[in-house]
């Protein structure tokens, strides 16, 4: 073997070490806590650099850099052409929001972020259209702030993933509905497919000698006549679920309520942990985050949500997950002004 190979394989062994690294970093953290959004961005790390070392040890075959470059073109080519199609479809389904939903900043997110996809492209040409050398530093910022919030929001969505199937298998002693509004007492469809989604885990886990209690949560809001709980509770009654496996609690009005509350009520029937928080899948990810804050024993499950409502209601679940740790975005934010700031000084002093 001449030295440009073993360099090869040298190269081959160092970036599978760093690859190594990163996946015991994410067992590691995994072990300690499936909930933690970082697990999502180490699982990212995980797979470039496993695919990196792929590429390598690829390159050593005879005709694999050629297969490898054939096929990093048609990962770009539906890259990009899923880039192309994303934002129409963001708009298409805003619209839809807009005719289905009422008219709230949550609802028309998709619109706005599928809108702003498609003025990307005219921000980026921006300088070549004014001629100034000032707006060098806005089309910097717009494009390192995009990638900010497109690298999070992968993230985001890995760990959504590997959350999903994880949770769905935690052997779970009791099962909590997160309440929502009740239209004139009844459970509208969206709670429904919650309670549902809590009736089907609680069959799952429990057994007739061991049977598995449910608490559906929920307080009385100032236009509902009743409480939440009382309506949940007697949804799953007439379902066929035994009375005294319902342990209605009627005064939470928030999810970190539903769950120290929810989590009360079964501890004070003698139910130990781990539980199951049972809730609407795009809502899942977060509320499993607020019990993991709480320092509770408690998973999330989804229920399906209308396909036309998911964009949106993901999009606002996004977002209050960058509002739970400020300072890293605020940290962000400061340096694509300062990066920014360098090129538009950079850029007048050129001219």
């Amino acid at each position: 073997m001449d030295a440009e190979n073993y360099a090869s394989v040298g190269s081959v062994v160092g970036s599978a070490v760093v690859c190594g690294l990163w996946a015991a970093w994410l067992a590691y953290s995994w072990r300690a806590d499936p909930r933690r959004l970082r697990n999502g961005f180490l699982a990212l790390a995980v797979v470039y650099t496993g695919v990196g070392v792929l590429g390598q040890v690829a390159a050593l075959v005879p005709g694999g850099a050629t297969a490898m470059g054939w096929l990093s073109l048609a990962l770009f080519a539906l890259l990009g052409l899923g880039l192309l199609v994303l934002p129409v479809v963001l708009v298409v389904n805003g619209l839809t929001m807009v005719r289905r939903e009422r008219r709230s900043l949550g609802n028309l997110l998709s619109l706005l972020v599928g809108l702003a996809m498609l003025a990307a492209p005219f921000v980026v040409a921006a300088p070549l259209l004014l001629r100034a050398p000032w707006v060098w530093g806005v089309v910097v910022a717009a494009v390192l702030g995009t990638a900010w919030l497109g690298f999070v929001f992968l993230g985001f969505v890995t760990q959504t993933l590997l959350y999903r199937r994880y949770a769905a298998r935690v052997p779970a002693h009791g099962v909590i509905v997160l309440g929502s509004k009740v239209i004139r007492g009844r459970v509208p469809p969206l709670l429904a497919a919650r309670l549902e989604a809590g009736r089907e885990a609680a069959e799952r886990l429990g057994s007739a000698g061991a049977p598995v209690p449910i608490v559906p949560s929920g307080g009385q809001g100032a236009d509902e006549d009743r409480p939440e709980g009382v309506a949940m509770g007697e949804w799953l009654v007439d379902r066929g679920v035994p009375a005294d496996r319902v342990l209605v609690e009627d005064k939470a009005r928030t999810t970190r309520e539903n769950l120290t509350l929810g989590v009360a009520v079964l501890r004070e029937h003698g139910t130990p942990g781990p539980y199951l928080l049972a809730t609407n899948n795009y809502h899942a990810p977060r509320a499993a985050m607020e019990a993991m804050d709480l320092g509770l024993d408690v998973h999330a499950v989804g229920a399906p949500t209308a396909g036309y409502f998911f964009p949106s209601a993901y999009l606002r679940e996004f977002v209050a997950v960058l509002r739970r740790r400020p300072a890293v975005h605020v940290a962000a934010a400061v340096g694509v002004v300062l990066v920014a700031a360098l090129v538009t000084l950079a850029a007048v002093a050129a001219t």
